[in-house]
């Protein structure tokens, strides 16, 4: 490509490059120009390039060492000029123009001489990544050259733009010159072809951009797949602590109540009492168990239904059986609309009644005590459709999203009377869609209520443990009488352990909620606490702090009676203001050994 002539000079042109060779032959091209029509010359680069144009120029016959003496050439170390401009990474405009204005009006002179300057200071800032500064400076340079004439010859290695981040950079510099000459491999392109090679360039361009596009999705999908293992890890821990709390809970009462049968093995009606506090909690637990493994199985394509014919009548009695005695102890009114005429279908009853006892047990553990339970069934078409509906607290949007995921369980299950495993929901879909339907949830929001709806198709029929006996010890203690206040909401672990404080002698009184425990440790000033960390309302952590700070009993033994026995559950309840943590069950010899506790 051939040098313009004089009178063609653009005043700010750039030309990108790809091999220092090349540059030198443009800007010798350039400076040659306006050498030999009497102009001077500036040239702000690094050493190598000064070195490297001053070469080419005396190859070509013209007395670099001549001119400098004239004062028709001026060569500047752009590393030592750029400092002087800088200020906190930013060109200083009265610097600029201290500095560049001084050189390009020296080299006028008073014959006011044409100047040819060739710069590469923008080069240096776009190479440490400043490219924002780099585009000051050339609008700094325009800027000059509206009160003083002279002809600009910039220079980028197109290096310095190679990453598609650096579009916006690389647009912003064409736009502050005049002209824009490309790199040498489009630069040598003949004429005639130059439209071929934009078409290829333009092609690649649209290449490069789409897999831009593929590599954005890419990345957000790993993204989304990393929130994913983030969130299911997440919920894992809290199952597993769930899992360890929900296990040992059911193990409190049970141990007790085996203390308590063979303390009192002589007394029919105690151990009456104890085994069915026993048997109450091992039905709790095989519960918990069989839905943790049925979801296994289910996971892993284990479960094979047995189908047979079901009267639906009998398989809502049958389930409503399961869920009875939590909805009684919980206090809930339930009511049932079946349809008048006798529905039949092919189904797995034990299966399906498992899939509406969760839905039962799931509505009696988060609805507040007192609270309503309506249970409908109803056909339609082809279609068999039950609902379970609640007057407790709702749900949100984004748990109406996620309460069928396995471990879901609610923003603060802590704070409900019953945690769960958090697989109760998820076993319930899973055996209504094996049998072809699907399990949906409705809520208004949060405080209005819930309701979960099985639809499933109505296919109608053709035709139409032995045990081994724990012997315990009498933990009896000949230790000082101590008032004992036992705070737990599971009523049988309250009133078993506090009936065995009183076979020990000492005065127990319980609670089975946060509030009422508060008002007997006023009342009765006990000098031992045996407390419940979870629990409704209140949990143990807040009774904690209330017994100490509000009702004052600084000198009380508080401890922690929890099925949680993970360290930050220890330090947690230290902080809360309790003396010790005990995980269920507590057995007799750790017993005796609080109740010995000096005070």
């Amino acid at each position: 490509m051939s040098s313009p002539e004089r009178g063609d000079l653009p005043s700010h042109l750039v030309q990108f490059y790809e091999h220092e060779p090349f540059l030198y032959q443009r800007v010798s091209d350039f400076v040659e120009a306006g050498l030999d029509a009497a102009a001077a010359a500036v040239l702000i680069a690094t050493r190598p390039h000064r070195d490297g144009i001053a070469a080419h120029l005396a190859q070509r016959g013209v007395d670099v060492t001549g001119l400098a003496a004239s004062g028709r050439y001026h060569a500047l170390d752009a590393e030592d000029t750029l400092s002087q401009l800088m200020v906190a990474g930013w060109p200083d405009p009265r610097r600029f123009s201290e500095v560049v204005g001084t050189v390009i009006r020296t080299a006028r002179g008073p014959e006011e001489r044409r100047v040819l300057a060739f710069g590469e200071m923008v080069a240096l800032l776009c190479a440490r990544g400043n490219r924002e500064a780099a585009v000051r400076l050339e609008e700094l340079w325009n800027e000059l050259a509206r009160t003083t004439s002279f002809s600009l010859f910039c220079a980028y290695p197109i290096s310095t733009f190679d990453d598609a981040a650096h579009a916006k950079a690389l647009a912003e510099i064409s736009l502050a010159h005049g002209a824009v000459i490309p790199a040498e491999s489009y630069a040598r392109v003949k004429p005639d072809e130059q439209s071929r090679v934009v078409v290829a360039l333009q092609q690649k361009a649209e290449a490069l951009e789409n897999e831009m596009r593929q590599r954005a999705a890419l990345e957000a999908a790993l993204r989304s797949t990393i929130e994913e293992l983030a969130e299911m890890d997440r919920r894992k821990d809290e199952f597993l602590a769930m899992l360890g709390h929900e296990l040992r809970n059911p193990l409190a009462p049970i141990t007790t109540a085996l203390q308590l049968m063979s303390v009192h093995s002589e007394e029919p009606n105690r151990v009456a009492r104890s085994r069915e506090i026993i048997e109450r909690q091992i039905s709790h637990m095989t519960r918990l168990i069989d839905d943790l493994l049925d979801v296994s199985r289910i996971t892993r394509g284990k479960i094979e239904l047995r189908e047979q014919a079901v009267l639906l009548s009998a398989l809502v009695e049958r389930a409503v059986e399961i869920a009875r005695p939590l909805i009684d102890e919980r206090g809930h009114r339930l009511s049932l609309d079946l349809p008048e005429e006798p529905i039949t279908f092919i189904a797995d009853p034990a299966r399906l009644e498992q899939v509406l006892a969760n839905l039962l047990n799931n509505a009696a553990k988060y609805t507040d005590v007192g609270g309503r339970i309506w249970v409908t069934a109803r056909r339609e078409r082809a279609e068999l459709v039950l609902s379970v509906r609640d007057d407790g607290p709702g749900l949100s949007r984004s748990q109406l999203e996620d309460v069928f995921d396995l471990f879901a369980q609610g923003p603060d299950a802590r704070a409900r009377a019953r945690g769960g495993l958090g697989i109760g929901l998820t076993l319930a879909r899973r055996l209504v869609q094996m049998h072809g339907g699907d399990v949906t949830a409705r809520s208004d929001g949060e405080g209005t209520g819930a309701e979960f709806i099985v639809r499933m198709p109505i296919r109608a029929p053709r035709g139409a443990a032995d045990g081994s006996g724990i012997g315990w010890e009498s933990a009896a203690t000949s230790g000082p009488r101590r008032r004992v206040l036992v705070v737990d909401d599971n009523v049988d672990a309250a009133e078993a352990l506090a009936e065995l404080m009183r076979d020990y002698g000492h005065d127990v009184s319980t609670a089975h909620d946060g509030r009422r425990a508060v008002e007997e440790a006023r009342l009765h000033a006990p000098e031992l606490v045996l407390l419940d960390i979870s629990m409704p309302e209140m949990d143990g952590y807040d009774v904690a702090k209330r017994i100490r700070e509000d009702v004052g009993l600084h000198d009380a033994i508080l401890v922690a009676l929890t099925g949680y026995g993970e360290d930050r559950h220890r330090r947690q309840a230290r902080e809360a203001g309790f003396d010790h943590h005990v995980t269920k069950p507590v057995d007799a010899s750790k017993l005796e050994q609080l109740l010995k506790l000096p005070l």
